[in-house]
């Protein structure tokens, strides 16, 4: 008795989607043909390597796996049909949950996080890469395999309580989960997950408000006159100075600021972070240069005037990204150590640290009635709500004088 044969053809004829061709099963019988629509597709190059004997791709390995499997079941419907026909085979084949071809089509988690991380690598964003790393380690931790279709609410919020048993924090929670949103995000660009599966409208990202970080006028006071005969101590103090009074730049930021930055009499830059962004059009944050901006740079600067050099010697031509990632890494390190012990000597209210003086900035500026505005976009912020976390609380005194003004005048 003659039995169907089953096979994949790959059709050529019709594109689904950026270069993307479906498989159809092909089933042939007593010298008929008839062809059915599958929930596969490949690009002509992925097809070509699926059909190589020596195929190395991981991914695609696991995906032909998968198809051959299907494969296999189809034509165990059809051999259990006894004597085979055409109509029985369809009852069966359309009845069959074609959910189970998009389960073993949906990528992993894993791989997702994977190929961004590449992108990123790609790009010397060594540092962001290796955040998204930290992420995705957790994810696979929670959960193996973990599939992308498979993020939902649900799973979300097991995930956060998950983390809570395990004694990590909201802002560790929020920080993961949000790496996850924007990998979901690009996988709904990329077509590989619908868009009525997005699960951050039903879950709440952990979005804890930021503890206060500026500094009270008398300990800011003490922090700009301080004076130290040690080099060391002196040169962190400096460039906790120079970053307060440059709008609050970031150590890093810093660390890559370059002679051209100089326009006139002010500074205009770019932060590292807004450039690696999607922003566009954005406008360089400029900083009126005043003498002890310059008296800092003159002191601890490395003299060359060269456009492209560097303004401080932090960093040294012709380094690698990774190199210059771990550079950065270790003046800051470094800033941060003598920052806590001159903080410790001089009975400064908090921790005393290179971040300290971006919220000093703000919160200055907010005590000398600056607009909010004008804050938010000398801190390079794209919204203004981001500029109010930086914002310490009012100090007693402020208070006192604010509630005074109730009353001030209006009673006999």
């Amino acid at each position: 008795m003659a039995n169907p044969t089953f096979t994949f053809f790959f059709d050529t004829r019709y594109e689904l989607k950026k270069e993307h061709y479906p498989y159809k099963l092909t089933v042939y019988f007593m010298g008929k043909k008839k062809r059915y629509k599958t929930n596969f597709s490949a690009t002509k190059s992925e097809h070509k390597k699926l059909e190589s004997t020596n195929l190395k791709d991981q991914e695609l390995k696991k995906i032909k796996t998968k198809m051959y499997t299907w494969l296999d079941e189809q034509a165990e419907i059809g051999l259990k049909i006894i004597p085979f026909n055409y109509t029985e085979f369809e009852k069966q084949f359309f009845k069959k949950d074609n959910a189970a071809q998009e389960k073993a089509l949906s990528p992993s988690v894993e791989s997702l996080f994977n190929d961004y991380i590449t992108s990123l690598q790609r790009e010397n964003r060594v540092s962001t890469a290796s955040t998204y790393e930290t992420a995705r380690n957790s994810f696979s931790n929670y959960k193996k395999h973990l599939k992308i279709d498979q993020v939902n609410p649900d799973f979300l919020i097991g995930y956060e309580q998950w983390m809570i048993i395990n004694n990590k924090s909201l802002t560790t929670i929020g920080f993961y989960t949000r790496a996850l949103r924007a990998i979901f995000n690009m996988a709904i660009e990329k077509k590989i997950v619908d868009i009525d599966k997005y699960p951050f409208k039903k879950y709440t990202i952990p979005s804890p408000r930021k503890s206060k970080r500026s500094l009270k006028k008398e300990d800011l006071k003490k922090i700009l006159n301080y004076k130290n005969e040690n080099v060391v101590y002196q040169k962190a103090i400096d460039f906790w100075i120079f970053s307060y009074l440059c709008n609050g730049m970031n150590f890093k930021d810093i660390a890559l600021l370059k002679n051209e930055a100089f326009t006139g009499d002010y500074i205009a830059y770019n932060r590292v972070k807004i450039k690696n962004s999607r922003r566009a059009n954005v406008l360089p944050i400029r900083i009126p240069v005043n003498t002890k901006i310059l008296e800092i740079i003159n002191k601890w600067g490395s003299g060359s005037s060269k456009p492209k050099d560097y303004i401080f010697p932090i960093l040294e031509p012709l380094m690698s990204q990774e190199e210059i990632e771990d550079a950065v890494y270790n003046f800051i390190d470094r800033t941060n150590t003598i920052l806590k012990k001159i903080g410790t000597s001089q009975e400064i209210s908090l921790k005393l640290t290179t971040y300290v003086a971006r919220h000093s900035f703000a919160t200055t500026l907010k005590r000398n009635n600056t607009s909010l505005l004008y804050i938010s976009d000398a801190m390079g912020h794209s919204d203004p709500k981001t500029t109010i976390d930086y914002f310490g609380s009012f100090e007693d005194e402020d208070m006192k004088e604010i509630h005074k003004k109730l009353i001030d005048g209006m009673m006999d």
